[in-house]
């Protein structure tokens, strides 16, 4: 188990671009601490069952869809267009990794879809929930992408 003190340790793994923008004093990027994660993933990515790896039980509860991609241009290409109507509302955006060493990270969707290759790179399995949306995105290694509602409490 990830302790608090592990949460967010590993800087250095987070994508390029959130390094980048963030230290060049621009406000777009905010990268939240142990406490902060664990009050969206309330909202989001925890209203979800577990399966007994990080990845969610989608045998137990309904999805809007299901695709994969197979390299990272067709990621991308995916991320645009799931992410579409968050950034034409100018919506941001927490990526949560599957790894929690890496630090949740709020970004404007329109930067999500600029980056989705560095995102993906950065670690392949993770989640993307527009703030105060009733949608999760999970993005596995194996290039499964599910985007399901999020279950009332």
């Amino acid at each position: 188990m990830i302790s608090e003190n592990s949460y967010g340790s590993r800087p250095d793994y987070l994508p390029g671009f959130v390094s980048d923008i963030q230290g060049g004093g621009d406000r777009q990027i905010r990268l939240l601490n142990h406490v902060e994660s664990r009050e969206l993933e309330a909202v989001s990515l925890n209203r979800f069952p577990a399966t007994t790896g990080a990845a969610l039980d989608w045998e137990a509860v309904p999805f809007e869809g299901r695709m994969w991609w197979e390299d990272e241009e067709d990621w991308a290409r995916m991320a645009a267009e799931i992410l579409a109507p968050y950034v034409r509302d100018g919506r941001q955006v927490a990526v949560f990794w599957g790894n929690l060493v890496m630090s949740t990270v709020i970004v404007p969707a329109a930067l999500a879809v600029q980056h989705a290759r560095e995102i993906l790179d950065a670690a392949p399995h993770f989640w993307i929930y527009p703030l105060s949306g009733s949608v999760l995105v999970e993005c596995l290694s194996d290039g499964q992408v599910t985007v399901a509602k999020i279950p009332p409490m």
